[in-house]
């Protein structure tokens, strides 16, 4: 029987609340054995709840030299991403970072290099890609049925960060956070963009403000204008100031048809095509949820099992760098008011 994976968390705010260490409780490969906070009732809480027998820590450093440790998830303020990632990949752990996974791509590309040093695997919680919406959309893509993509719109808005996670006061200080929506939430779709299309962006323009928030050095609203490398357009839009009801959408207008994900209040996945002229409506799964207040994706188990060889990773560093280096060329053509080439 093979031995379960030793995992740990570092950093217990609400995303490693409602996603990561439950994933982690409910993984039948894994075992919950650390857990790191800086304020370490958050992390007592968490294995109060999840694994009463892991082991509490305030210093990350001092739990990767203790626990016996296969595996961390990441989940800290985004300018500690690449520092601690490295630290625990020469530690010899497998690692799941939070997006952005890092603040540059100069950080992004030093993570990759100490993945690969180690032998250890490094994924990027994109986790938008294992939404089970976004997992048949992509199928429906790649039947062809659709044709030729055309035009990509891709929308993700919500109140901001303060609603659903009230201590994170780090989202609106650019040290920490370094972007504000467009990383927050623009990069998600960026990511989900390049993966449902197998598209990459050639140029971009874009726009960033902050009109609502109040206290912060961030954007709260950001739109970008897209032209892929094979001459495909589209835009991308993040905004924190979206009120009673959220957005998270993609539209793809295609040479037969449309294809609407998420935009129709009941209606997740909906085609509109033109030969024969129908309209589809898709059937999708609803997360499976063990527990109450959760987005039901499995996102540890999907890491635990990539770091076991037992399936691929779901978005490996080299695409979270591809999908960040999206967002940081749209913040350079939003500050130089040019368009800006991807390399």
């Amino acid at each position: 029987m093979t031995r379960k994976m030793r995992v740990g968390m570092i950093g217990c705010g609400q995303i490693a609340k409602i996603v990561h260490v439950p994933d982690y409780a409910f993984c039948p490969e894994a075992e919950l054995v650390a857990l790191c906070d800086l304020i370490p009732e958050k992390a007592h809480a968490l294995a109060d709840k999840w694994a009463p027998a892991a082991a509490i820590y305030t210093d990350y450093k001092k739990m990767l030299r203790e626990a016996p440790l296969d595996a961390v998830t990441v989940a800290v303020p985004n300018w500690l991403h690449a520092r601690i990632t490295i630290d625990a990949l020469r530690a010899g752990c497998h690692v799941n970072v939070e997006k952005p996974m890092a603040a540059s791509s100069a950080e992004a590309q030093k993570m990759i290099d100490a993945a690969k040093k180690a032998g250890k695997l490094l994924n990027v919680d994109q986790s938008q890609r294992l939404f089970p919406i976004h997992i048949k959309a992509k199928e429906v893509i790649d039947s062809g049925i659709l044709g030729r993509i055309l035009h990509v719109t891709a929308m993700f808005g919500h109140e901001g960060p303060e609603y659903w996670s009230p201590t994170g006061k780090w989202f609106f200080r650019k040290k920490e956070a370094r972007f504000g929506a467009m990383a927050d939430l623009g990069v998600h779709k960026a990511d989900l963009v390049r993966y449902l299309t197998g598209k990459e962006v050639g140029e971009i323009n874009a726009f960033f403000e902050r009109l609502e928030k109040k206290n912060t050095d961030v954007e709260d609203n950001f739109v970008a204008c897209l032209k892929f490398t094979d001459g495909t357009i589209g835009t991308l839009a993040a905004s924190w100031t979206v009120k009673g009801m959220e957005a998270n959408y993609t539209i793809l207008h295609c040479e037969n048809g449309t294809l609407r994900i998420g935009e129709i209040p009941g209606k997740p996945l909906v085609a509109e095509l033109v030969k024969p002229r129908c309209r589809i409506k898709f059937d999708v799964p609803e997360p499976v949820t063990n527990y109450a207040d959760s987005w039901g994706l499995d996102v540890s188990t999907a890491f635990v099992r990539a770091a076991m060889g037992l399936q691929p990773p779901y978005c490996p560093g080299e695409e979270g760098k591809k999908s960040l280096e999206v967002i940081l060329a749209a913040e350079k053509a939003a500050l130089t008011g040019r368009t800006v080439k991807l390399k």
